[in-house]
């Protein structure tokens, strides 16, 4: 299509370099430290073992190839790291304790989001987890550094910055920062043009439609229940829903789901009346951590919402696109009985970057001009993470969406390719 000739200029800087190098995958207190986990986090991320030799509780020597990224959301304490352990090469994440029994009594053994650890680190040697698998190295601090690096915790204390190590590009684009600015905005066009063709793809099979609603269910849930939205939308089609009104359709998909409770006794009836029968095998959601604001049902309400107002939201202009998806998304609103937004005008603008702006440049309704001033959403933890390595800041940030997708496309085929390493990462002297 010749009206995204612009942006595959823009964007073939970084899709000649991602297709040369990577091989992308398809996104306190001084008197407390000794007894903090947050301080022990620090340690790790500050990697301040200078001149120590590193080795598990058995002695089996430990390298640090990548300490991963410091996660402060649900999960285990650093994603993706890489250690070499007694000579194999490992890759996985790290559970950081001061106790090994701490392990034990914050209850992670059931919870699947611990399944990938290559490492519990704690700071006392003993007494050993009793629920952790035997297979999880354990290295214990303890018996390996005599105190605390105490000026480490404090510094992360005071400025709240998680450096950690200097990766290669930090000091590439520290000499650039022209070059770094270039590289976000082509890796920016890069991503956006991928999702773009994908609609393309689906225009000419006469999909496009069915794929923009299974993208827009995808995009109200977030990263746990992604799944189970997307699950729903190719269950019960567009085509399943076409006959009825919005209203109804909500009826149905919240019954489907499993969400709708008989107490809501009109959309109860709406469903019964569909004869859509519930799946044999029932929806997996998962609550937790979740502000009532962002549950599952309100969300559906919110995406049947946007759906029904999909044809007035095609014309709005992008920088106004968020608050008004945020407005088109409380249809449903007075109907399920709640006085807060369905969609927060934050997460309007992720459905606007990653769902409208390609829906839109796959019509041919966009211009590249366009794209300069596309609205931000909400800073993600691969953006911070990303930004991080690249700048060594933990503020500053990009607030544009285009470089935004940008720091994602670049964490995707480079930050997050379990085939790249910092030590051996092109990007240090690429674009």
């Amino acid at each position: 299509m010749k009206h995204l000739e612009p942006l595959r200029e823009r964007a073939a800087s970084y899709e000649q370099f991602v297709h040369t190098f990577a091989q992308p995958m398809s996104q306190l207190p001084r008197e407390s430290i000794v007894g903090n986990e947050f301080a022990l986090q620090a340690l790790w991320n500050e990697q301040a073992f200078e001149g120590v030799a590193l080795t598990l509780v058995d002695g089996t020597p430990v390298k640090v190839i990548e300490p991963g990224r410091w996660n402060h959301a649900v999960g285990p304490d650093f994603r993706d790291a890489i250690l070499v352990i007694g000579g194999e090469l490992r890759r996985g994440d790290i559970e950081c304790h001061v106790s090994p029994s701490d392990w034990d009594a914050h209850g992670h053994r059931s919870d699947p989001e611990y399944g990938g650890l290559i490492l519990h680190l704690t700071w006392y040697a003993a007494p050993k987890a009793k629920t952790l698998s035997v297979h999880v190295p354990h290295l214990a601090l303890e018996q390996l550094l005599p105190f605390y690096p105490v000026e480490i915790i404090e510094k992360n204390v005071k400025k709240k910055e998680f450096a950690g190590i200097e990766h290669p590009c930090l000091v590439r684009f520290r000499n650039e920062p022209l070059a770094l600015n270039r590289m976000l905005a082509s890796a920016g066009y890069y991503r956006l043009l991928a999702k773009t063709n994908r609609f393309i793809e689906n225009l000419q099979a006469d999909n496009a439609m069915q794929i923009f609603y299974e993208s827009l269910m995808s995009a109200m849930g977030y990263s746990r229940n992604a799944g189970s939205f997307r699950r729903l939308a190719r269950e019960v089609t567009l085509t399943v829903l076409e006959p009825y009104p919005t209203k109804t359709r909500f009826a149905i998909l919240a019954r489907v789901a499993g969400l709708l409770k008989e107490t809501h006794r009109e959309l109860w009836d709406l469903w019964w009346q569909s004869g859509c029968l519930p799946p044999l095998q029932p929806y997996v959601w998962d609550y937790r951590g979740l502000r009532p604001q962002n549950h599952p049902f309100k969300r559906l309400a919110g995406g049947l919402g946007i759906l029904h107002h999909l044809e007035q939201l095609m014309d709005v202009p992008l920088q106004e696109l968020p608050e008004a998806i945020s407005h088109a998304a409380d249809f449903l609103r007075k109907e399920i009985g709640t006085s807060t937004a369905l969609v927060g005008k934050k997460r309007a603008a992720s459905v606007t970057l990653n769902l409208f702006v390609p829906y839109r440049l796959a019509l041919g309704l966009l211009s590249k001009n366009q794209l300069n001033a596309l609205p931000g959403e909400d800073v993600s933890m691969p953006m911070r993470d990303t930004w991080l390595r690249l700048t060594g800041q933990s503020s500053g940030i990009p607030k544009d969406g285009l470089r935004q997708q940008g720091l994602l496309q670049i964490y995707t085929d480079f930050c997050h390719n379990q085939q790249i390493i910092c030590e051996t990462c092109p990007i240090a002297n690429g674009i």
